[in-house]
């Protein structure tokens, strides 16, 4: 059916998720859906969301099957019905440019985004950019090194979306299938080359927000990695042709991060490349030099993706 569904993973996000719907309401020319997944919040997430799909027809809100954002976005694809699928977190907005975009879509597998960073109140505090590397380089690049973008930054046609879909069971999160996935499959990727979405930085993020490198998510991240690439590597979609050390790099890298106590030394001596030594010492040692480096980087990348 020619029209967008949108899929909504919502768990305690009471304060936020009205944002997220009513900036998809204003919207009344191109034709969307609304998949409201509750992943058993606690507080009243699943009541603010049912006052709008009360009063929208647009909008399905359901329960999840199991507990889990992988087991409730597999159950979401399922119940929608457009031609582009695109998922949107419920504490975020995403903005009315991005429907202007459709017709050009429609042209396309897949799509991307940048994004404004902002605070709980949506004020905007920086630039998201997406690394220009995964769409310039070939998979083999993409698939060693993990480059991906947030799933948020992503639509795509149901042709790549019947690949993507159903994810493992056991991916510890969404992000890096939904990105390896794409590139792999995608004959042709739209570059969407401005901030189309407000991604909003808060205390109870699971990953901790985008630019946070404070030492418990640092370590959380890497341990989430280092279980992601196990999963990979029996996963035939993405990793079909490869041998598991195209992950040694990866793992080394990941394995320094996810350490409670870390010397230079310990990355001295280890086998990566310069580059990556150097940003796990950035990121390990000094976390805020490296929040204001990766906003450098985003600034960089868009001037990169205008070359």
């Amino acid at each position: 059916m020619a029209m967008i569904s949108f899929i909504m993973m919502a768990y305690n996000v009471e304060k936020y998720i009205a944002d997220a719907i009513v900036e998809l309401q204003k919207e009344n020319e191109v034709k969307w859906e609304l998949i409201i997944v509750d992943d058993f919040s606690t507080d009243s997430t699943f009541e603010v969301a049912k006052r709008f799909a009360d009063g929208d027809e647009r909008i399905k809100l359901v329960k999840n099957t199991s507990k889990g954002k992988v087991t409730g976005t597999n159950y979401g694809y399922s119940l929608t019905s457009g031609d582009i699928i695109k998922c949107i977190d419920s504490d975020d907005v995403l903005l009315q440019d991005f429907f202007r975009e459709y017709e050009n879509m429609k042209k396309y597998d897949a799509h991307c985004h940048s994004a404004f960073i902002a605070d709980h109140k949506l004020n905007t505090r920086a630039i998201y950019n997406i690394n220009p590397l995964l769409i310039s380089k070939g998979f083999e690049f993409v698939l060693s090194n993990l480059v991906s973008f947030p799933k948020w930054s992503w639509s795509f046609s149901r042709k790549i979306a019947e690949k993507i879909f159903p994810m493992p069971e056991t991916l510890p999160f969404e992000d890096v299938w939904i990105a390896l996935t794409v590139k792999k499959y995608s004959k042709n990727v739209y570059v969407i080359d401005k901030p189309i979405y407000l991604y909003r930085q808060h205390d109870n993020q699971t990953f901790g927000g985008i630019i946070n490198y404070s030492k418990e998510k640092v370590i959380f991240r890497a341990k989430r990695l280092l279980a992601l690439m196990d999963v990979l590597e029996n996963e035939p979609r993405v990793f079909k042709g490869f041998e598991k050390n195209i992950f040694d790099s990866a793992r080394v890298y990941n394995r320094l991060m996810s350490k409670e106590r870390l010397s230079v030394w310990d990355v001295l001596i280890s086998e990566l490349r310069a580059m990556a030594k150097f940003k796990i010492i950035l990121i390990k040692k000094f976390p805020m030099l490296a929040k204001y480096a990766t906003i450098l980087k985003w600034k960089l990348d868009a001037l990169l993706s205008k070359n």
